[in-house]
């Protein structure tokens, strides 16, 4: 009797174990991107974290520390394609959120709105992904969704040929298709997850502190610094607004939707089910839209964090049930780090300012009609590139060298701007500084401009709707996380460039890298 018994527990043991072997490749990796998220905030707030969200893959998974995006743009679309690329704005095209096409002299939208397409695509990427190596691979076997907020983040994670990209109507509070539906078929399951208008529940809630206000970071060292009167206490209700849900798709709650139609979709779907690898793209953020500044530490963005690691907790046990870790790859990572406001440089005695991309434009040509004529020398502006008028410089009989140089000495006598430099010149360059590096890298020579600034430290842009943004010069700290599968625990400190993701899931895939990859694969993780 006990030898049948010992022999019962010890099959028994063994088929447990069996069960949990890794797959020989993934059946589904999933890329959870959080909207500004640094390295600094995941080591700071990781106390306030569960044992199951943040910390559990952090503390089981390769975590490095160090990650970037080195290119010069701070467009979304821009760091997206590299991760999924594997290559650069250099290479990829696609260096900013639009630029000026000098054959057709109109300014092109990198989503591709520019044209009849009522759809934003990635058409304009010039690199395959990894995605598109798979579905290649597998002749569109493998399944692509994402899932998340805004259209014009989800289009550059899916490939050129995603089968679903969900993103939330702001005005109805659903998911809908970014796709013509009379092509692709709304699955029945949405319709349904739909129909329980999950966020009209939410907007009767109030947004407050998860845990004791004051041991939050904000409160604990900056309380001089709060607003009088502030309060962290948010109704979420609708407004008479085009975009109604905005308040409660911008607190935890939209991340929590998010969630749950994330696991909604790998359960109705099957995602993981077989051995042709699928692939889930869900997209958070660590912003609200309750303060103007969002910055790394403020209480709100905390918050947001400490309630976001729940999600994430529920997501992964979600995961390991349906699929199984040892079957599943989780990459964690960041699109951009929340950046100081001018308010907080000027606290901190730091150099800060207010640069005007336009004016500075303006102030360029007029230089220049000073000293060569009248005309539009400057044809147009954006993201730190000045496209100038060729007809012009070709009329002028002075080398366009000449003038390029001109310009480029005018523009570094302008407040805030570090670097000018004409694209010749910098593509000529042989320096190693960061500054460099970033410039060229985001550099192509059909869609950049002829001269390429970038602005000082702790500077920000003042844009044509008011709005500001921060041209910062590298996201250097960026969190990068492997969790699942045959990942082994480490802590890596040494920096790496986020091209090196793309190359390094391909290899776990076996399939081949995006066809312009430049990174390479992160050995630290290869099996």
């Amino acid at each position: 009797m006990w030898r049948l018994l010992i022999v019962f527990l010890f099959v028994s043991s063994f088929y447990s174990h069996a069960q949990r072997i890794a797959s020989p490749k993934p059946k589904l990796v999933v890329f959870i991107l959080v909207d500004e998220l640094s390295t600094d905030q995941l080591i700071a707030f990781r106390d306030k974290f569960s044992d199951d969200g943040f910390n559990r893959i952090i503390s089981g998974g390769s975590f490095y520390r160090h990650a970037s995006f080195p290119a010069g743009s701070v467009y979304a679309g821009s760091s997206l394609s590299t991760f999924y690329s594997g290559s650069y704005a250099a290479t990829h095209g696609v260096i900013s959120d639009k630029w000026y096409d000098r054959l057709r002299s109109i300014e092109v939208h990198a989503d591709g709105l520019e044209t009849d397409s009522a759809y934003p695509s990635a058409k304009n990427m010039l690199a395959s992904t990894l995605v598109d190596e798979l579905k290649w691979m597998y002749n569109g076997a493998s399944k692509v969704t994402s899932i998340g907020f805004d259209k014009d983040f989800l289009i550059w994670t899916g490939g050129h040929s995603p089968d679903y990209l969900y993103n939330v109507n702001f005005a109805t509070g659903h998911f809908q298709l970014n796709a013509d539906t009379a092509v692709v078929a709304m699955p029945e399951w949405v319709e349904d997850f739909n129909g329980k208008n999950l966020l009209d529940v939410y907007c009767e809630r109030q947004w407050g502190p998860k845990s004791d206000l004051n041991e939050y970071h904000q409160l604990k060292y900056y309380s001089k610094e709060l607003p009088e009167g502030h309060s962290f206490l948010y109704s979420l209700k609708k407004d008479k607004s085009d975009t109604p849900y905005n308040a409660v798709l911008r607190s935890p709650y939209g991340n929590k939707l998010v969630r749950d139609f994330a696991v909604a979709h790998v359960i109705n779907e099957d995602f993981g089910a077989d051995d042709v690898t699928d692939i889930l793209t869900l997209q958070f953020t660590a912003r609200s839209a309750m303060r103007k500044s969002a910055s790394a530490f403020e209480a709100e963005t905390e918050d947001m964090l400490i309630r976001l690691d729940e999600e994430i907790a529920d997501l992964i046990r979600i995961l390991d049930e349906e699929v199984g870790m040892e079957n599943t790859l989780i990459v964690t990572s960041a699109i951009g780090a929340p950046v100081r406001s001018l308010e907080e440089n000027q606290r901190g005695q730091l150099s800060s300012g207010l640069f005007n991309g336009k004016k500075a434009a303006s102030l360029l040509n007029l230089y220049l009609m000073a000293i060569y004529g009248q005309g539009k020398w400057v044809k147009a502006y954006h993201d730190g590139q000045v496209y100038l008028n060729h007809e012009l410089l070709e009329q002028s009989k002075v080398p366009a060298q000449n003038i390029l140089e001109q310009s480029a000495k005018f523009l570094m006598q302008v407040e805030g701007i570090a670097y000018a430099m004409p694209a010749t010149e910098l593509m000529a360059s042989t320096s190693d500084l960061a500054a460099m590096q970033s410039l060229k890298l985001n550099y192509h020579p059909k869609r950049s401009g002829d001269i390429l600034i970038r602005l000082q430290p702790g500077w920000n842009e003042l844009l044509p709707d008011n709005s500001t943004v921060n041209r910062h010069w590298t996201d250097a700290r960026l969190p990068l996380v492997f969790y699942g599968w045959k990942v082994d625990r480490q802590d890596v400190r040494k920096p790496v460039s986020m091209a090196d993701v793309a190359p390094t899931i391909s290899s776990f895939l076996e399939i081949p890298f995006p066809n312009a990859c430049e990174g390479e694969p992160l050995e630290d993780l290869l099996p």
